[in-house]
């Protein structure tokens, strides 16, 4: 990569961004990169811009993915966009479909049109697992059933960068599993940190269904690291990637913060169906590039706890009429 180049990162403030932003001015991969950040706040993750590294190059706007001349100002002397910015918290995008489709979808076809109409090619658009639904192990060219909102609209998203492609796009679509893990914008409505919370500060562990469905997921160091791999790696152009490094049950994933953080209880709660669904993908397409993961859920978990520090368990006010 030519030295002194620029980077966009939309919603560099948040969760994964936080973690990016670090890591990419840490890597000789990324020499003398300035880093400039596209984030509306929306989540108020303030947090994820204090304390950076300051041997880095930041730049900040502060606007919205829909808002295409803002976007284009954002985009001048741009080399590559790696583009984040999404709604995710699953109320919010059950709650209000119509909102999570206009970001995630329609947003991204926002990005994708301002790069094209200012000259930029290289792109690296974060999709996620969850497009597949339920089943699997699923590859990149198997069909895709996404049944929630939010995964309806990151595929319809992904459709629109494939359009870009067709138009002169360099993009790259890599879906993600579930996250977890210590960032300086934390994120606790995913279910392995939000577990982790929950042990951490005393409570029971509550889990949906019945605890048996499967998920894909990857550490956020591990995430971080496979999206500057992708940038740098020759042949990811025009391709798609799975990444993630581990399926944990929902079962093994309580069981492991109990082994963790005894005394921990588990308790588990009825909910709609989609809760109940399983799904793995094979991110065996990845690793023959040659990437490697380096953190394993353990290590996410543990050092999420490691953040809680003197709370005592609340005895389960339920237990009583359980064992009686």
């Amino acid at each position: 990569m030519d030295k002194k180049s620029t980077i966009l990162v939309t919603g560099g403030a948040g969760y994964i961004g936080s973690r990016l932003i670090r890591d990419l001015v840490d890597d000789p991969r990324f020499p003398e990169a300035t880093i400039r950040i596209y984030d509306n706040f929306h989540r108020a993750h303030f947090c994820g811009l204090m304390d950076l590294p300051t041997h880095g190059r930041y730049e900040l706007v502060e606007g919205d993915i829909l808002d295409r001349l803002n976007m284009e100002r954002a985009l001048r002397d741009v080399d590559m966009v790696i583009h984040l910015a999404a709604l995710v918290s699953a109320p919010m995008n059950f709650d209000h479909p119509e909102w999570t489709e206009q970001i995630n979808r329609w947003g991204t076809a926002a990005v994708v049109d301002s790069m094209l109409a200012m000259g930029v090619r290289r792109l690296l658009f974060v999709s996620s697992a969850s497009v597949y639904g339920p089943g699997g192990p699923y590859v990149e060219s198997d069909p895709c059933h996404p049944i929630s909102p939010y995964a309806i609209s990151k595929h319809r998203a992904e459709d629109e960068v494939r359009l870009g492609g067709k138009r002169g796009l360099q993009a790259t679509i890599l879906r993600l599993g579930t996250v977890f893990g210590v960032a300086p914008a934390m994120r606790f409505d995913a279910v392995a940190n939000r577990l982790a919370y929950q042990a951490g500060v005393g409570h029971s562990l509550v889990l949906l269904g019945s605890g048996k469905q499967v998920r894909p997921m990857i550490h956020i160091r591990d995430a971080s690291e496979v999206i500057r791999f992708c940038l740098t790696t020759p042949g990811t152009e025009g391709e798609t990637f799975n990444a993630a490094t581990c399926h944990p049950s929902m079962n093994g994933l309580a069981q492991l913060l109990q082994s963790l953080h005894p005394g921990t209880e588990i308790r588990y709660t009825d909910q709609d169906m989609i809760t109940e669904i399983s799904y793995l993908v094979d991110s065996a397409k990845l690793e023959r590039l040659g990437f490697r993961a380096q953190f394993s859920l353990e290590d996410g978990m543990r050092e999420v706890l490691a953040r809680w520090q003197g709370f005592r368990p609340i005895p389960d006010p339920f237990k009583i009429f359980r064992e009686q």
